[in-house]
């Protein structure tokens, strides 16, 4: 396959700057255009609720899903102002009037129910009853399960093969440095976004025999923050040590930002790893469809199709994975799965499958 050419200084392409929220930005927007959007003669007391509730929730809740609380109320205020509807407190009508409008644009079910469960969230927060518990809105929400798809398309998985591909050509210099190392790290920890980023010097092990471990503190689904250790290969060791030294980190945060050619700056943030991904992907030769399908989740649907393809039982990939549940898991293998089912092994014993 035909390479990108390679400058002396390797793979050099400029991330992209990290999207960050201000630290003190509240869950819910309430700018109103108009006042009379806020209704009823409680709602000065339910909107001071709702801010001490706010307050209480940042120690509660994690980064990402307060970002995506905060993104999904402004989405659900800006409908009902361009209505000239109250959305604080909300009707059960405006709400079911949403859901449909949401289905007309053809948001996903999954979407769809993530809005509805912020506009609950922040009711019930300010002390309020949720008006999504209504016979409207719920029926609304059946009306939709009845004529749409719940299934999600998956992320473009990659896998071994891929991260194999892009060590071999990635040429050198601090970036390509990092990026073989964060690729085969999140490969062996099966790691998210945000675990990835996380990670610190004093999180990692080194063993005698050239392996190591990587302590994940906290997860999406370990909140209470008991943490889990994952493996590493020789392999990752190995890249993961020459990035250290290359960009002489000795504590603190692993993976960093690039500033310029030959320098570090600060942790790097988890909305960079997608974007790191989809360069990946197209230095290894992807098509483009592909490419537009990887996501900050690939690598790990990469390594769990991986696993399994390998024959490795379900229980030893969810416990690499952290999932507490069967779902995930089956859900990026199921074509996997599919192949070395019941009736695929049925085929086979009855000379279904054979040569024509």
């Amino acid at each position: 396959m035909k390479r990108k050419e390679q400058s002396p200084h390797g793979w050099r392409r400029k991330a992209a700057q990290p999207k960050e929220e201000a630290p003190g930005s509240a869950l819910i927007v309430l700018a109103p255009a108009s006042t009379a959007l806020l209704t009823s003669s409680y709602s000065a007391e339910a909107l001071a609720a709702l801010q001490m509730w706010d307050g209480m929730a940042k120690k509660a809740y994690s980064d990402n899903t307060r970002r995506a609380q905060k993104a999904d109320a402004a989405i659900f205020q800006a409908f009902c102002e361009r209505l000239g509807e109250p959305f604080f407190p909300a009707s059960p009508s405006t709400i079911r009037v949403f859901v449909e409008d949401c289905v007309l644009q053809g948001k996903k079910p999954a979407t769809v129910k993530r809005y509805v469960a912020t506009i609950a969230r922040i009711h019930i927060g300010a002390g309020l009853a949720s008006p999504c518990a209504s016979e409207p809105v719920r029926l609304a929400l059946r009306e939709m399960a009845q004529n749409t798809t719940a299934r999600q398309r998956q992320a473009w998985a990659l896998g071994w093969k891929e991260i194999k591909d892009f060590i071999g050509s990635a040429g050198s210099g601090l970036r390509a440095d990092r990026e073989r190392a964060l690729l085969c790290v999140a490969y062996d920890t099966m790691a998210r976004r945000a675990e990835l980023v996380a990670l610190d010097v004093a999180d990692i092990t080194f063993m005698p025999n050239g392996s190591g471990t990587v302590l994940i503190r906290r997860s999406k689904t370990d909140q209470a923050g008991e943490g889990a250790m994952g493996y590493l290969s020789r392999e990752s060791v190995r890249l993961l040590k020459t990035w250290m030294e290359s960009a002489k980190i000795t504590e603190g945060a692993i993976f960093r930002r690039l500033v310029g050619r030959n320098r570090v700056g600060e942790r790097l943030h988890a909305d960079i790893v997608s974007d790191i991904y989809k360069r990946v992907a197209r230095w290894v030769g992807l098509p483009a469809k592909q490419v537009s399908q990887v996501s900050g989740h690939s690598v790990r649907i990469g390594a769990t199709q991986d696993l399994l393809a390998l024959n490795i039982d379900l229980a030893s990939v969810m416990q690499a994975g952290r999932w507490k549940t069967t779902a995930m898991p089956m859900r990026y293998g199921e074509e996997i799965l599919a192949a070395r089912g019941g009736m695929a092994r049925a085929a086979a014993a009855q000379g279904r499958d054979g040569s024509e």
